[in-house]
């Protein structure tokens, strides 16, 4: 899984860098973060541990 994230987060930001619509760009951009919320609530949740 968490392979699989890092591919999509680093797919979806090739993308973005290239990206002309702005509205698609907003789109990829609202979904790395997601991706990125994600890892920060798992690292914190281990350093929690």
């Amino acid at each position: 899984m968490q392979g699989e994230t890092k591919e999509q987060w680093m797919q979806l930001c090739e993308l973005a860098a290239n990206e002309q619509d702005s509205e698609k760009l907003l789109a990829l951009v609202k979904e790395i973060t997601r991706l990125l919320d994600e890892k920060d609530k798992r690292l914190k949740s281990k350093e929690s541990r």
